[in-house]
């Protein structure tokens, strides 16, 4: 007869009733121990990360009932378990869809609603397929600007000791950095949920923090991990636990009497971010010019980053072309426009995205962050099909024309033919991603996904979508990153800061005006990217009525030949 794992949690009376339940079938009863079922009574799912093999292996006669909490009956006997199926059991006469995965799968419990702020309580376990166990309190609050808008939510996990003292605890969670606080990627806006987990892991292979050598721990972005998660014992899907760009994760030196490593994140499409404005700073705000202050906490002083952007806006062409060398990081420059054109990222050029400085009189660097909308999609997750621009900023504008012999268009030469023989292969990039796909289709997760956020979908025409894009964009890039400077086919393009929604939010009536008078294209879709409204539009102002739509959060698309501009818009 089976094992009985039991539960000291649950009577024994409970025990004693299963005992009994199971004398007459024990020999074909399959018995999970507590820590790898996961029950959504609600939505009737089980999901069980005891690896297949290892159930197989202990339970090799067919299987016709299932003990977890109770005693279920399979509807249908089952001889071996895959992950790659699903099955229906039926318990108290309510069918229920199990599935079995090799995921690990988080647990969060909270007696508080969960908000952007402040932060609240809550119990936090992390089951694994070989069946560690991790348990903590945390404080956990609702993440991101604009996701925020969306159904499924991102989360900020900040561990805690206890929920009186709340002092943070450092925990290791499936293998990344040691840490009080991770993230909880949604990922709702990635149709087939791959697309930033591969791009972080791509960037990883393209490029290494350049003082590595001195802080062996130092890592220029994120790693990520699928799990599945459950809140309140209800099943939300599949997220990407990660890191988190900050000062442990750059090894920046620490806030001693002066301004020592620093660090800012681009948060909006405000001008410092993208190199175009220098507006006055503020000491006293802990933003500026869509720059976000991110270290030293100990002191707000924006002069140093004022400084550079004063630098690379207005300094003359001589000046800088000797000089910038000095104040950021050619490498990591040549290397992140690479990735940034490579993966298309066009919300990537300013905003999403931070600025370093390993210690005073080292250099600036890019560290990437917010890896969605990219490989053929927007930060909507709305194909985006253009493979033949180059994505660029104010900076990038000024570095593009360096033509000396050791300048950046030289620099990007060298290094884009180097990449193209080692990391940046369609077959390489494919296979990062066919890794990644695979794992959530062999584990079903999709079919759970769907069975969450009824608008997902996955399709084999979705992952060939991003080849063929692939393909499109390495032959361009080929072409474009061997130029010369004097040939540069494809003048550099940037998002347009230009467009202006009002009033917004909007109730009967959108005025909408451009820069330019141009011919656009609009499409306003709600969330779940179905599209609501379409007009063509001509000259630089216009009137839209939107009093037939419904109240909510839409996305506004104006696009043309020559670019595409996005913005939120809010209807009441």
């Amino acid at each position: 007869m089976p094992k009985i794992f039991t539960n000291k949690l649950l009577p024994l009376a409970f025990f004693l009733t299963l005992i009994t339940q199971l004398g007459a079938t024990a020999g074909d009863t399959l018995v999970i121990a507590r820590n790898y079922y996961h029950v959504d009574r609600k939505n009737h799912l089980i999901l069980i990360n005891q690896k297949p093999e290892v159930i197989n292996r202990a339970y090799a006669d067919v299987k016709s009932h299932l003990s977890l909490d109770g005693v279920y009956e399979f509807t249908q006997s089952v001889p071996q378990v895959e992950s790659n199926t699903s099955y229906e059991v039926k318990h108290e006469n309510n069918l229920y869809q199990l599935y079995f995965t090799q995921l690990p799968v988080v647990h969060i419990s909270s007696k508080n609603k969960i908000v952007d702020s402040p932060s609240v309580y809550a119990r936090f376990a992390l089951d694994e397929a070989d069946g560690k166990t991790t348990d903590s309190f945390l404080k956990i609050e609702i993440r991101g600007n604009f996701s925020q808008t969306f159904p499924k939510k991102s989360y900020e996990l900040g561990f805690v000791n206890d929920t009186l003292a709340g002092a943070s605890r450092d925990v290791g969670l499936l293998g990344l950095r040691t840490d009080n606080k991770y993230n909880l990627q949604a990922m709702y806006n990635e149709p087939l949920r791959i697309r930033s987990k591969t791009s972080n892991e791509l960037w990883q292979q393209v490029h290494q923090i350049y003082y590595k050598n001195l802080e062996p721990e130092a890592k220029n972005g994120i790693d990520m991990e699928y799990v599945e998660v459950f809140l309140n014992e209800e099943y939300q899907g599949i997220y990407a636990l990660s890191e988190r760009v900050d000062r442990k994760q750059l090894k920046l030196k620490k806030y001693s009497n002066a301004i020592t490593g620093e660090l800012y994140k681009g948060e909006s499409w405000d001008g410092a971010v993208t190199f175009t404005l220098l507006p006055p700073y503020d000491n006293a705000s802990e933003t500026w010019g869509g720059f976000e202050y991110k270290h030293p906490e100990e002191k707000v002083d924006w002069k140093n980053l004022y400084d550079f952007v004063n630098f690379v806006k207005n300094s003359p062409k001589q000046e800088f072309n000797s000089t910038y060398r000095q104040k950021f990081h050619l490498g990591n420059a040549v290397d992140y426009f690479i990735f940034l054109n490579l993966s298309r990222a066009g919300d990537n050029t300013g905003k999403n995205i931070y600025i370093a400085k390993y210690k005073q009189g080292e250099p600036y660097y890019y560290v990437p962050w917010d890896l969605d909308g990219v490989f053929g999609t927007d930060w909507m997750g709305i194909d985006q099909p253009t493979t033949n621009d180059v994505l660029s900023n104010g900076f990038y504008d000024r570095l593009l024309q360096d033509c000396s012999s050791t300048g950046f268009r030289d620099a990007l030469r060298t290094r884009w033919a180097e990449l193209r023989t080692t990391v940046l292969t369609e077959p390489n990039i494919m296979a990062k991603f066919r890794a990644n796909h695979d794992y959530l289709l062999a584990n079903n997760a999709f079919e759970r996904e769907k069975r969450a956020w009824p608008g997902f979908e996955q399709t084999p025409e979705q992952f060939t979508y991003i080849n063929t894009w692939l393909k499109a964009r390495l032959a361009f890039l080929d072409t474009e990153f061997s130029r010369s400077c004097l040939t540069l086919a494809a003048k550099p393009t940037r998002q347009s800061q230009a467009l202006q929604l009002y009033p917004n939010p909007a109730a009967n009536v959108l005025n909408i005006d451009t820069d330019a008078a141009a011919s656009y294209e609009l499409s306003i879709r709600d969330l779940s990217g179905r599209e609501v409204l379409r007009s063509a539009l001509h000259g630089k102002q216009h009137k839209l009525s939107v009093a037939h739509l419904q109240k909510g959060v839409y996305v506004v698309t104006l696009q043309n030949a020559a670019e595409v501009r996005t913005q939120k818009l809010v209807l009441n």
